[in-house]
């Protein structure tokens, strides 16, 4: 049965300067541990695929789908050549805003306060998995910097991450790597601040902005954080997705459209992840 592997941020070792907000929750992981991942999967004789062509292909075929969310430039400069170096395709879901205007999202500068104060372990935790997070993360993205600025006594003049290139994610479709989407601005579709028209606005403008700039139809959907429900996935297919990837999926639930759980790879986590492909 096909895996589907998730994965956000990637540099080089040398260059994850500690503590690092990112990769406590997970989402950053080293340059050289991704290699040793592609090397694993191809050593054990996964054939590496994009997420929309899942369907297309038999069930007892030992698959794997690499997929990459947010959009971060580092997938980019240093996920990119060890994808070439193996051969592997993969699916990146970017986010379109800040893509397109060269900015990055709220989260981004959250973490950057974060690790820029002097905290505890257990004020470490609060912040990036606890309450804390959880009220900023739900809140409307575009009240999220009214959040920061009540949180934290100033705010970064200089973001330390940035977001693949318009120009950059073409290449990236050149080169025949699947584009889908991430929303326009990770807005997370089930929350309370969301109406059946910002939800369409999420899924279609982000399409077609991608579609536009690659000239090549995006028809998988990535639900920010994983957060969705039925009506949502009911939407994605109305809107003309014919797929979606998700973190965990909801009990009992009828599939509306091919939904994929993934695996959520984390820094240094070789164990757990053999353990969940079934590699001895």
């Amino acid at each position: 049965m096909a895996k589907v592997l998730m994965f956000h941020r990637v540099l080089p070792e040398k260059q994850i300067i500690y503590p690092n907000a990112y990769s406590t929750f997970g989402t950053l992981i080293s340059q050289e541990y991704f290699e040793i991942i592609l090397s694993c999967l191809t050593d054990n004789g996964y054939q590496f695929v994009n997420v929309s062509e899942l369907t297309k292909r038999k069930k007892n075929e030992k698959l794997v789908a690499l997929t990459f969310d947010d959009g971060y430039s580092d997938n980019f400069d240093f996920a990119l050549p060890i994808l070439l170096k193996y051969n592997a395709t993969a699916t990146f879901f970017p986010v379109v805003n800040p893509c397109k205007d060269n900015t990055v999202l709220p989260l981004d500068i959250y973490y950057q306060c974060i690790d820029e104060m002097n905290l505890s372990e257990t004020e470490r935790t609060e912040y990036i998995s606890g309450t804390a997070k959880h009220n900023f993360y739900w809140t409307v993205p575009d009240k999220q910097i009214n959040v920061l600025n009540s949180l934290f006594k100033a705010l970064p003049q200089n973001n330390r991450v940035s977001y693949m290139s318009v120009e950059q994610l073409i290449e990236l479709s050149d080169k025949g790597f699947e584009i889908g989407s991430h929303g326009m601005t990770h807005s997370l579709l089930i929350a309370e601040y969301m109406n059946k028209e910002k939800v369409l606005n999420e899924l279609q403008n982000s399409k077609q902005y991608l579609e536009e700039i690659t000239g090549k139809p995006v028809i998988s959907y990535c639900f920010p954080a994983g957060r969705y429900n039925a009506e949502m996935i009911e939407l994605a297919k109305q809107v003309g997705y014919t797929s979606t990837c998700l973190v965990l999926r909801n009990i009992n639930e009828n599939e509306v459209l091919p939904s994929y759980e993934r695996i959520f790879v984390q820094p240094n986590s070789l164990d757990e992840l053999k353990s969940a492909l079934g590699i001895e």
